[in-house]
C-alpha cells in the first residue's frame, strides 16, 4: 500500500476508556437488579453507545427504553472522564512520529461528538488530527465501514491509501470493509479475540511505531556544496548565493554526491552546474552537518559536506541552471538572505575560517 494517512480508533486504541464505560453501564443495570459482566461487555466494545443501549435493554429486559438508558450511561461515563481518562501507552510517541513525517492523521470513532471533544481536550490532542469522524454522524456504526469512509473523505485521501488502527474486531472489520489496511492493537478487553482481516496484530502502540519506522525507513544520502567568496577570501569580500524565485528561496549551491565521486569533486561540480561559475579554488574543508527533513511522508537524512571556495576570476557565470539567479552579497546580508538555518551555519563557519585563517584549515 501507499501510506498517505493514518486513521485512529479512539476508545481502547487511543484511550483506556473501557473500564470507565463498563462501570457506567454496570451502575445503570444494577438499579434493576442486574450486573454487567465482562464477557457480555466485551460484545459491546467497538459499537456506538446508541447501538449498545438497544442491546443492553434487550439483554437485561430493562423497564426503560434505549434512549433513557443511554442518557444515564452517558451522564455517569462523562462525569468520570476528567479525573480518570488516561491515554494508552505509546499514543503520544506514535502521534509525534507520524506528525514528524508529515503524515495526515484522522480519527474514526463510534463515540459521539460531546464525548470525543471532551476526550481530545483531556488528552491535549485537539489540534493534532486533521479529520475526525464520529458515530453520531453516520447512518451505520461499526462494523459497517461508514465512519472510516467519512474520515478518509474528510482527509481527502482514498481509503486504499489509509492505514487504520483499531483495538476491536468490529472496528477492524469496519476499516477493512472501507478498503483500508488495518493493524489491530488488542487491549486486555479484546486480546485473544479473532482478527481475521487485520493486516497485522501489534501488542501496543509502541510496536505499531516500531513497525512503521521499519516499513517507512528514512532515506539517507550524501550532498556536497560550497561557500564561494570573491576577493580571495577577504573578510570584506562577497558571498555567492542562489536565488530560486519558483520556491521563494535563497540558498547555497550544493547537490548529490554521485556513486564513485569524491566529495570535493562533487562540491566543485555542483557549484559549477548550479551557478555557472567554473574557475574555483578550494580554500578549506568546512566539515559536515546532518540535516533531517520530511519529503512526501518519508524522513530524509542528508549528510552535507561543504568547502570554502574562492572565485579565481571575475568572469560572468556561464551555463548555470535556469532555476537559479546568482547574486553576490556581503557576509551579513548573505546570512540574512539565506532561507535555511543549516546553510547559514555554513556561512558562519566560512566567515570564521576567513577571519582567523588558521594554518590547519587552509589547504
Amino acid at each position: 500500500m501507499m501510506l498517505r494517512a493514518v486513521i485512529f480508533d479512539l476508545d481502547g486504541l487511543m484511550v483506556d476508556s473501557e473500564t470507565l464505560a463498563m462501570a457506567a453501564w454496570d451502575q445503570v443495570v444494577s438499579r434493576y437488579g442486574h450486573r454487567m459482566t465482562i464477557p457480555f461487555y466485551r460484545t459491546l466494545i467497538g459499537l456506538r453507545v446508541s447501538d449498545s443501549a438497544q442491546i443492553v435493554c434487550q439483554h437485561f429486559g430493562l423497564p426503560i427504553g434505549p434512549d433513557e438508558a443511554m442518557a444515564e450511561r452517558d451522564r455517569l461515563f462523562l462525569e468520570s472522564l476528567p479525573t480518570k481518562l488516561q491515554a494508552q501507552s505509546g499514543l503520544y510517541a506514535l502521534v509525534d512520529a507520524l506528525t514528524a513525517r508529515e503524515i495526515p492523521l484522522g480519527i474514526a470513532t463510534s463515540g459521539h461528538r460531546r464525548y470525543v471533544r471532551m476526550a481530545l481536550n483531556i488528552l491535549g490532542l485537539e489540534d493534532r488530527f486533521e479529520a475526525v469522524a464520529m458515530g453520531d454522524e453516520v447512518a451505520r456504526g461499526k462494523p459497517a465501514p461508514d465512519v472510516y469512509l467519512l474520515a478518509a473523505q474528510r482527509l481527502g485521501i482514498p481509503p486504499a491509501d489509509c492505514l487504520a488502527l483499531d483495538d476491536a474486531p468490529q472496528g477492524v472489520e469496519a476499516a477493512c470493509a472501507a478498503g483500508m489496511h488495518c493493524i489491530a492493537v488488542p487491549t486486555r478487553w479484546t486480546v485473544g479475540q479473532p482478527f481475521p482481516d487485520a493486516a497485522r496484530i501489534c501488542a501496543s502502540l509502541y510496536e505499531v511505531q516500531d513497525f512503521l519506522e521499519h516499513t517507512l525507513p528514512a532515506v539517507h544520502y550524501l550532498a556536497a556544496g560550497g561557500v564561494v567568496v570573491r576577493d580571495g577570501g577577504n573578510r570584506n569580500g562577497m558571498v555567492l548565493v542562489l536565488r530560486r524565485p519558483s520556491r521563494n528561496e535563497t540558498r547555497l549551491p550544493k547537490g548529490h554526491v554521485e556513486p564513485g565521486e569524491g566529495v570535493q569533486s562533487a562540491a566543485l561540480r555542483e557549484v559549477r552546474e548550479e551557478s555557472g561559475y567554473g574557475d574555483l579554488t578550494v580554500l578549506a574543508d568546512l566539515g559536515t552537518q546532518v540535516v533531517k527533513f520530511v519529503h512526501s511522508g518519508r524522513l530524509v537524512v542528508r549528510t552535507e559536506r561543504y568547502f570554502l571556495m574562492a572565485l579565481s576570476d571575475s568572469a560572468p557565470p556561464h551555463g548555470g541552471e535556469a532555476q537559479f539567479e546568482p547574486a553576490w552579497l556581503p557576509w551579513d546580508q548573505a546570512l540574512e538572505a539565506l532561507t535555511f538555518e543549516a546553510e547559514r551555519e555554513w556561512v558562519r563557519r566560512a566567515r570564521a575560517c576567513v577571519e582567523t585563517k588558521e594554518s590547519d584549515k587552509w589547504e
